[in-house]
């Protein structure tokens, strides 16, 4: 029971003196900023008092391995030394401003700017780091730098194993074109034609509105009609008919001769 009472004590103390502590860090944070933007001053005191009680909690409750231990632990003492000197920079320059101490030197307000422009700066890369240095995120990068490794490797063999390969292939695939060739040559052996596109000329009639050439006797004949020839249209039609003796029982060889002979049509018109 006691031992609770104690750090229920500890707990209290701290808080209260944390809270003097931010008070005069956020008072002098305050004579850094413009008077139309004192509300920064809120944010920079988290680098200060809310930065020690964030990474104390980290340090205890969040932080995995090795890497992000130290960088908590490295922070709490970061930050606690930076609100230690920045509410006694403050009380010096209150102090110095009632006449009970000398007043801060420009050099010195130089000082303390620029310190806690570092303090803040380091809490914003330790929490980079902190990520970075997650155990999780640290296997996931691990995994992929062997993959990429993996990756890299087939991509050098692949490129090795193409020489040996399309010397391998080159000679198939030649034979192969030169047998597809050959034979679509040949099919064309004893037809007396060329595998090759027809591009015989065919006679096209003349366009519309160009003259034709004057041809004389093209005219002569027209009047003549010497140069006019008949041809037959009528297809060449032969017609067969035979008579078997089922068919017609009792006729004579003959018969059947001069009727298979007659069957024989040719018109011409």
């Amino acid at each position: 029971m006691f031992k609770n009472i104690g750090v229920l004590l500890v707990t209290i103390l701290g808080g209260a003196l944390l809270v003097y502590s931010a008070t005069r860090s956020l008072d002098f944070i305050s004579l850094t900023l413009p008077a139309d933007r004192q509300v920064l001053a809120y944010f920079g005191l988290a680098a200060l008092d809310g930065g020690l009680v964030a990474w104390l909690l980290s340090y205890l409750y969040g932080s995995r391995g090795g890497w992000q231990r130290a960088i908590s632990i490295l922070m709490v003492m970061m930050d606690a030394l930076g609100a230690v000197t920045m509410f006694t920079l403050d009380t010096l320059y209150n102090t110095g401003k009632a006449g009970m101490t000398n007043a801060l030197t420009p050099e010195e307000m130089l000082i303390a700017v620029l310190g806690l422009s570092g303090i803040i700066a380091l809490n914003i890369i330790a929490t980079v780091a902190h990520h970075i240095t997650d155990p999780d995120m640290l296997r996931e990068q691990a995994e992929e730098e062997a993959f990429a490794k993996v990756e890299d490797a087939t991509l050098k063999q692949i490129s090795r194993n193409a020489d040996s390969l399309a010397a391998q292939l080159a000679p198939i695939m030649a034979a192969d074109w030169q047998t597809q060739t050959q034979a679509k040559y040949l099919s064309y052996v004893g037809t007396g034609k060329l595998p090759v596109l027809d591009v015989t000329a065919q006679d096209v009639s003349p366009a519309q509105g160009q003259a034709r050439p004057f041809d004389l006797a093209a005219i002569w004949s027209g009047l003549t009609g010497s140069g006019r020839t008949f041809q037959s249209v009528t297809p060449h039609v032969e017609l067969k008919t035979e008579t078997t003796q089922a068919e017609a029982p009792g006729l004579g060889a003959d018969f059947r001769k001069q009727t298979k002979d007659s069957a024989a049509l040719h018109l011409d018109v």
